[in-house]
């Protein structure tokens, strides 16, 4: 075990959040931690920490353990710069390494000797020989490379919680403990965290909405609920269907006890009248109350009763078969271009999902292409079709007054005060918290509230940006399912693959200022563009004429191809010898230095692969 909770109880104020809780994280777990918003989720991952102590109960940590926490909320030291925010996660591993060559002169004494295994072993399990490599490797693949002398105070928020996770992932702790680690990260970004975590050598516990992430990296689901922390084989889709399972089993069963019980009690209250009358007839009587009492003692516990869950509903009144038609579209950022020249048609039912790196201008896009921003081209047109009303959800709650109340707010789409109570309680807002302002709401409280506006104001054509994020995941759940209903057209920009992978027939993408459109489900989208199938893409801006073969010199072709050939051989050489060394290492190999030209290797071979993959299909076609 690396740590663990042990008859834990954590109150804050009258509010029990953890009862006699008892759980563990052992080497090796990857666990997703699940649960409702304000379940004790992150309580549970600051107990482990040490962030915060239990009002009773133990806290179980083994000696020597490292563990870090990713908060949703990080803070960095004033003045500091994107490498000072990270140098110093290196301390204890450059600890570790200046005793082990303290130690290396000493080795002949067995004390030494066994002191210097220890902590080389601490030293090789931490990633302390690949912790430059991994260092480069989590910079670029977060966003940072080259962008080391940056003031943290000049990040966005998304950007200076990505900086938390990549001081976390460098320094690569022994129990890692992920607090929402998939916000403000684009699809690649979120791709490449799944292969990393994947491959860590450490434990992992991650509290996240994103259905898709926990089942890639999650052996082990924990769900969080009433007090208690119960733990599930398997990662969230099985935990799931196991969890639902039960339920259903644990309905039909106490319905049929209780059905039991009520015959036994049925019998016993008969013999009681009976036995007033004859002795024999009373004994039977008290034999068949043991009975009774003996069947309430084993009688399973009633279900939980179900809890709280938003009813999510959008209507949409049927529009024409053009749903909107925008043309010219182009925009331009400090000398960057995001997108040029786009022409766009949405017909009525389509289900369009925009997806990109983030900066690469998805928000943009949809705001251009609606009108709401200016595009660079003034040809640019955009123009809403026959009886289509837009709804537009961002997260910044645009056309909200923050000054006035929830009930304020819903009261301008409804008649009456109960019609507003109610509707504001079927978006689990209680009646006392239908009076708070909408400026003092928070991320979750805010997005409920703008997608209840949306469904009031019932339009046929719904746009969405980003509306998964603050919503805890029976919430996105909720609003999937309303969405699937839905009969209007849709266009949301998100970054949760289950999400669109439930909800789209066509991809939108941006990526390196072009844009391609796929028509198809997300799966379509990544069969095509993994392989580059441009020709069964539809691209509305112009194409590339393809390469000219005419002039191209059969025998010169031959001769480039023969010395790829030879390059790849080559390569192959020095592939086997670097892994060979690195699967038998000696006390003068350099972990770092191989792993870094391991890695140099692999994209040389790529990329003379694909080279001679160009010249032999040109071959082919001039011969």
């Amino acid at each position: 075990m690396l740590a663990g909770l042990q008859d834990i109880e954590k109150f804050y104020g009258a509010h029990d959040v953890l009862k006699k809780v008892n759980f563990a994280v052992h080497e090796g777990d990857r666990v997703a931690l699940v649960g409702r918003n304000g379940a004790g989720k992150s309580t549970v991952l600051k107990l482990l920490s040490g962030q915060e102590e239990p009002t009773s109960g133990r806290v179980l940590r083994s000696p020597g353990l490292s563990v870090r926490v990713l908060e949703q909320d990080p803070t960095f030291a004033d003045g500091a710069t994107v490498s000072s925010a990270i140098e110093g996660v290196f301390t204890e591993l450059e600890a570790i390494e200046i005793e082990m060559r303290e130690l290396e002169d000493k080795l002949e004494d067995p004390v030494h000797l066994d002191r210097y295994h220890e902590i080389e072993e601490h030293y090789r399990l931490r990633g302390g020989y690949e912790k430059n490599s991994r260092l480069e490797s989590v910079l670029e693949s977060l966003g940072f490379k080259d962008r080391e002398d940056e003031l943290v105070s000049g990040l966005s928020g998304g950007e200076r919680t990505r900086l938390a996770l990549t001081q976390i992932l460098v320094a690569q702790p022994e129990l890692l403990l992920l607090d929402e680690p998939t916000n403000h990260l684009d699809i690649q970004m979120l791709e490449w965290l799944e292969g990393f975590l994947r491959n860590y050598p450490g434990a992992i516990l991650a509290v996240s909405h994103d259905r898709a992430f926990l089942d890639q990296i999650a052996n082990q689901t924990a769900l969080v609920a009433r007090g208690d922390v119960r733990k599930y084989d398997g990662n969230y889709t099985a935990f799931k269907a196991r969890f639902d399972a039960e339920l259903e089993i644990q309905a039909a069963t106490f319905k049929n006890e209780q059905k039991e019980l009520e015959r036994l009690e049925a019998m016993h209250e008969q013999m009681r009248i009976w036995g007033g009358r004859n002795e024999k007839l009373a004994i039977r009587a008290r034999s068949m109350q043991k009975r009774v009492e003996r069947f309430e003692d084993g009688m399973i516990d009633a279900p939980p009763p179900d809890e709280a869950t938003a009813r999510v509903k959008f209507e949409a009144p049927e529009s024409g078969e053009i749903v909107l038609q925008a043309g010219h579209i182009s925009k331009s950022y400090g000398g960057r271009t995001l997108f040029e020249n786009i022409d766009l048609t949405v017909r009525r039912g389509e289900r369009i999902a925009v997806i990109g790196q983030n900066g690469a201008g998805k928000s943009t896009l949809i705001k251009t292409m609606l009108g709401l921003m200016a595009s660079d081209d003034a040809r640019t047109y955009s123009r809403l079709g026959s009886r289509v009303s837009l709804g537009y959800y961002d997260q910044q709650l645009r056309g909200v007054d923050p000054n006035a109340t929830l009930f304020q707010e819903v009261k301008s789409l409804l008649e009456k005060d109960q019609q507003v109570h109610d509707m504001l309680g079927a978006y689990l807002f209680p009646y006392a918290a239908q009076f708070k302002l909408v400026s003092n709401l928070s991320g979750g409280e805010r997005a409920r509230l703008a997608l209840l506006k949306l469904s009031l104001e019932e339009h046929n054509l719904l746009v969405l940006d980003e509306p998964t994020n603050h919503l805890d995941m029976e919430m996105v759940e909720m609003l999937e399912g309303a969405l699937r209903k839905f009969s209007g057209t849709l266009i949301m920009i998100s970054h949760d693959r289950r999400f669109i992978e439930n909800l789209a027939d066509h991809i939108w993408l941006l990526e390196d200022g072009e844009f391609y459109s796929y028509p198809g489900g997300y799966q379509y989208y990544l069969e095509k563009h993994n392989k580059k199938g441009e020709a069964e893409v539809e691209k509305p801006v112009v194409k590339a004429a393809a390469p000219k073969t005419k002039g191209v010199n059969p025998w010169k072709l031959n001769v480039e191809i023969k010395n790829l050939e030879a390059k790849i051989a080559n390569l192959e050489t020095e592939i086997a010898s670097v892994n060979a060394e690195l699967s038998s290492p000696n006390a003068n190999t350099d972990f770092a230095q191989l792993g870094k030209r391991s890695a140099e290797l692999d994209v040389e071979m790529l990329e003379t692969m694909a080279a001679w993959e160009e010249r032999t299909a040109l071959l082919g076609s001039v011969s």
